[in-house]
């Protein structure tokens, strides 16, 4: 009997060690039914690789007194160096150079770094980060551009997914046309410009806008400033601008 008692014990034994981890499949396998299910995260609208690079077209346009004055020319952008910022994020240093026609050779322009995530990317300009998208992508969702400058030092969402998921078009000065099935354009908040966004009434227009293609990256940007009235005493109107400015950069070249 007593051998028997030994045997029954070593047999509830072998039997809760196997039971256990089935028990805990099931719970788990329950909390996963009740758990909502994560859309997954796209991330690939700026990929950033060493050697990467992307040629742009721009236009830039001044006006003084309603005489416009339009300069054209290119930038490349191309990815020299990856390492780990200060935040151990990696970040890529991207070299900017600059020629007015196709036959000049490049001359370099200015450095910019690219900080990616599963969450956002981040870009510095001259020394200052800005948040230029967040991951996951949705229609109308707000963040805060300036957080991590001096230039919004409080919590503010000033900027925001216009499209996502949408089709988009650029023709270049040749009147060459390329279409980009799925996009996600950002905009600076359309109204409240002393918060930081996008403000158009009679007397003062100005908008941002960047587009972005999965798996290419930037592939549009474009920001116009102009002021219709010097001091507020005169009758604004659209068709005469007293001064402003205007820049777009269209996506030509990329590769590696």
């Amino acid at each position: 009997m007593a051998s028997l008692s030994v045997s029954t014990v070593l047999s509830g034994k072998n039997i809760r060690r196997w039971l256990a981890p089935a028990l805990l499949a099931v719970a788990v396998a329950g909390c996963k039914e009740e758990t909502e299910q994560v859309e997954p995260v796209d991330t690939s609208y700026y990929p950033v690789q060493v050697g990467d690079f992307r040629i742009y077209e721009v236009t830039d346009t001044t006006w003084l007194r309603n005489v416009k004055t339009i300069a054209r020319y290119q930038f490349r952008e191309q990815v020299t160096e990856q390492y780990t910022d200060a935040a151990g994020r990696p970040a890529f240093r991207v070299l900017r150079s600059r020629r007015t026609t196709p036959a000049e050779a490049w001359r370099s322009d200015s450095v910019l770094v690219v900080s990616p995530s599963t969450t956002n990317v981040l870009v510095t300009r001259n020394n200052r980060r800005t948040v230029e998208l967040v991951y996951p992508a949705r229609t109308g969702y707000f963040w805060n551009l300036n957080a991590f400058n001096e230039l919004n030092p409080i919590e503010k969402s000033d900027i925001h997914f216009k499209q996502v998921g949408e089709p988009f078009t650029t023709t270049n000065a040749a009147g060459q046309s390329v279409t980009y099935p799925s996009t996600v354009m950002t905009a600076l908040r359309e109204t409240d410009a002393e918060e930081g966004g996008e403000y158009i009434n009679l007397y003062y227009y100005y908008r941002n806008r960047q587009v972005y293609a999965p798996g290419v990256g930037p592939v549009y940007r474009s920001r116009r400033r102009f002021i219709y009235c010097a001091d507020g005493s005169c009758i604004p109107t659209p068709s005469y601008i007293h001064s402003g400015s205007a820049r777009t950069e269209i996506l030509l070249e990329s590769g590696r």
